[in-house]
């Protein structure tokens, strides 16, 4: 019965309309009976350039769905600036699902936690300090339509009801309740011309039982499989069909995580098979989160409460970061092969993957050299948001002509803080530190400038707290309780480091500790997929051609950077590294066939004890 109802799928690349619904427990098409096996892809987490390679390879897993998680900070990066070029062309991705015989169930948020960034909320939301997030707050729910309309014009023709592959459409993401937001945030969707079926997701639990529903919309479950979340999801489905929303194949990681990194929390292959086996056999329809999990790339990450996310999010999926195949897509496939009785295409042919000889990166200056002029001169200090600022660094600076001496309390510090008397070191601010960190006796008797570089390490992603999200110094510091004023404040986002800093090209010793810039370059004979070995460094960010890979830190588990082959050149390729917590063992860098994972070392208290 199941190979039959699976084989019904019609394909979404016929050009034909097919009727799409969701009533009476069961998932139809043509009026026939459908089950949608999905996997997750994040378009934004992979080179657009290898979008329908992960596209095929789904489909060759015997997939008939993709759920695509769009990032709303992607999208409009600043208040009214909306990019869907290059890696934000939702609409490319769309119909390359649909011209490779796969319907699309779309997740667009506006919040969709992921580990992204803020959830996947822009930052400039910040900069409007009464706006109220994940509410019905007017000037929140504004945004969200201006958002969701301009999202429509993309990708509104794509919907099923218009002929396209895309059969649902999420909002929100683990809201875990039906209030006046949801329904206002539906309203909006509806008002944008999105008439697809509308779902929300959970991971269930005692309180959904005790909701009341929204009308027209189907509730999906997280976390299957698992028979209590089954019985409850049937319970208040209200006729719908149960929908597995994010069935895991691994679990994230944090910098710091004593767990072990990207794949520390990975499901074994038999465990997978076990879990998709006991869907089949109950004819459930579900979404595997993820089938290609991708990159952090660039600050890209989020965070849990204060610990980031790390780069690579390889999530332990069928198809790993740099795009192979694994013995967990082998398994699946097999199985979808002998109990649906499908006949996937061929499994396209993994990328060519090359390896780099150990070169080093000569160049060096402090990081406080290369600066230009302050972007702003103020009393008070200012966050990121309020200069517009997204990502990146901030650094505030301030002179004592006749030094400095007593308790230095950065108070709303967010979020890692390096704390320098003329460059030199002094502290190092980090909540998971402790809160003693924040507080440092200083004692310098001559003129001296004192300067406090924050580093956002990504907001936090997993829930929505405005009082943690804001970065930069949210008060001004005070010395032995007094407030202290008056402050140059560089705007560093570090996009593209060339734009803000002033980069010399003569060697210099950094001081120690002190954050530097490195920069070189390297050769390659040929281009293709790499890791970066970054086990010599301790602290910071890598950009090479001008693309930012993300960030690096000894603290473990990730110790390797993916280098896709796209942003590679045959010959001379380019490389800036800003290293945050002094000298690295070595300045030298190799190029790996894969990823590099030491144990990760738990935060403890600084300064040490």
């Amino acid at each position: 019965m199941l190979a039959a109802i699976v084989q019904a799928a019609p394909d979404p690349s016929d050009g034909k309309q097919h009727p799409f619904a969701a009533g009476n427990n069961q998932f139809t098409i043509d009026g026939q009976p459908i089950e949608i096996i999905a996997g997750e892809i994040h378009p934004s987490r992979i080179p657009y350039q290898f979008w329908e390679d992960r596209i095929r390879k789904a489909r060759a897993m015997g997939l008939n769905a993709v759920g695509i998680s769009i990032f709303w900070n992607q999208i409009e990066p600043a208040e009214g600036q909306f990019n869907f070029d290059d890696n934000n062309d939702v609409r490319r991705f769309v119909k390359l699902c649909r011209d490779n015989g796969l319907w699309v169930v779309l997740r667009p948020g506006p919040y969709v936690c992921a580990e992204t960034e803020f959830g996947g909320y822009p930052a400039w939301l910040l900069k409007h300090h009464q706006i109220k997030l994940r509410s019905g707050d007017p000037q929140f729910m504004s945004y969200c339509r201006d958002y969701l309309n301009a999202l429509h014009d993309q990708i509104g023709d794509l919907q099923v009801t218009h002929g396209g592959p895309i059969l649902l459409i999420q909002m929100e993401n683990e809201y875990g309740k039906i209030d006046k937001y949801l329904a206002d945030l539906k309203q909006a969707f509806i008002d944008a011309g999105f008439d697809a079926q509308l779902f929300t997701c959970d991971h269930s639990g005692p309180v959904w039982n005790k909701l009341s529903g929204l009308p027209g919309i189907l509730r999906a479950t997280n976390g299957l499989p698992n028979s209590q979340k089954l019985d409850l999801a049937k319970k208040v489905a209200g006729g719908y069909p149960v929908y597995g929303s994010e069935v895991y194949t691994s679990w994230y990681s944090v910098w710091g995580d004593g767990v072990g990194g990207p794949k520390g929390k990975a499901k074994p292959v038999p465990l997978q098979i076990t879990d998709t086996q006991w869907l089949l056999d109950r004819h459930l329809s579900f979404c595997y989160y993820l089938f290609d999990g991708g990159t952090n790339f660039g600050f890209s990450n989020g965070a849990n409460g204060s610990q980031p996310v790390q780069t690579t999010y390889d999530y332990d999926a069928p198809i790993d970061e740099l795009g192979r195949v694994t013995p967990k897509f082998t398994a699946l496939r097999e199985l979808f092969i002998q109990e649906l009785h499908i006949h996937p295409p061929p499994i396209p042919p993994d990328p060519r993957v090359i390896e780099i000889p150990p070169f080093k990166v000569a160049n060096c200056r402090p990081l406080l050299d290369c600066l230009t002029k302050p972007t702003l001169t103020s009393d008070d200090v200012v966050t990121m948001e309020d200069l517009d600022q997204s990502y990146g660094l901030i650094l505030y600076r301030k002179t004592f002509p006749a030094g400095i001496k007593g308790k230095l309390d950065l108070k709303k510090a967010l979020d890692y803080s390096i704390v320098m008397i003329d460059g030199q070191v002094v502290g190092q601010a980090f909540e998971p530190f402790g809160a003693s960190s924040f507080e440092m006796n200083l004692d310098h008797p001559g003129s001296c400038t004192l300067d406090v570089l924050v580093y956002n390490l990504g907001r936090n992603s997993v829930g929505i707290n405005p009082s943690i999200s804001r970065k930069g110094l949210n008060e001004n510091p005070t010395l032995d309780g007094r407030e202290l004023k008056g402050w140059q404040i560089f705007s560093l986002p570090m996009d593209d480091p060339r734009k803000v800093l002033t980069l010399q090209t003569a060697a210099a010793d950094p001081p120690p500790l002190a954050p530097a810039i490195y920069s070189g370059s390297f050769t390659l004979a040929n281009v293709g997929e790499i890791y970066l070995d970054m086990r010599n460094w301790n602290f910071g960010v890598v950009w090479v051609n001008g693309h930012n890979l993300g960030r690096y830190w000894n603290v473990g588990a990730d110790r390797s950077l993916y280098l896709p082959s796209v942003w590679q050149n045959k010959g001379d390729n380019q490389i800036i590294i800003l290293e945050l917590a002094g000298p690295p063992k070595s300045t030298q860098i190799q190029g790996v066939a894969n990823l590099i994972q030491e144990p990760a070392q738990p935060f403890r208290p600084y300064p040490p004890r």
